[in-house]
């Protein structure tokens, strides 16, 4: 999640820094570097699945299947917007900010809807809705950290409306997938128990 943050930041920092008339880099290396690290982050994703998936019976493996799904798809949105802007000539004709902003919109409605999938698989399978560890027992202060990065990407979206500026665009992307992350990093830390749902 973090590596693809990162991809997404340099994207948007590129299109908003460049000199060049194009909306993507045509440098083979840079593509190369890109490609590369998608493979790792879908191959991590993978194998931080696949033996919970064999090992999960009843609701618990369409849960999991759920959430591999949206990994998969999260980490590799790069690759589907390099193959968007390919449709529509971005990697020879530099966008309008307008085109940028519907590019947005459709990654956060994704996003939105990635996050409710197994949620949804949970209440249809299980017409019950499990608490994720991510939640469990957490003081308002605590919850404020977990949701930090949402919080700042909120302030700083405000902030650079505010002035007219594009920081927002560049930042908010790695500020988004660090959010993500977190359920996953604390899982890691042992910070919150090892379980299907968070």
């Amino acid at each position: 999640m973090l590596l693809t943050g990162c991809v997404l930041t340099s994207m948007s920092g590129a299109y908003f820094t460049t000199l060049t008339d194009v909306g993507f880099s045509r440098s083979r290396l840079w593509w190369e570097i890109v490609l590369n690290v998608e493979i790792l982050c879908a191959a991590l994703v993978w194998f931080s699945f696949v033996e919970r998936i064999k090992a999960a019976e009843g609701k618990r493996y369409y849960v999991l299947l759920a959430q591999c799904f949206v990994a998969m798809f999260a980490t590799l949105l790069p690759v589907w917007i390099a193959l968007a802007g390919a449709s529509l000539g971005w990697f020879t004709k530099r966008p309008e900010l307008a085109a940028i902003n519907w590019l947005v919109v459709a990654c956060l409605g994704l996003w939105a809807a990635g996050m409710a999938l197994p949620i949804c698989v949970q209440l249809i399978l299980g017409r019950s809705l499990r608490l994720p560890p991510f939640f469990r027992g957490a003081t308002p202060m605590v919850m404020v950290l977990r949701f930090s990065p949402l919080l700042l990407t909120f302030g700083l979206v405000w902030w650079q409306e505010s002035v007219g500026g594009y920081l927002h665009y560049i930042y908010a992307p790695i500020l988004l997938y660090a959010q993500g992350s977190l359920s996953y990093l604390m899982r890691s830390f042992r910070f919150v128990e090892d379980t299907s749902s968070a």
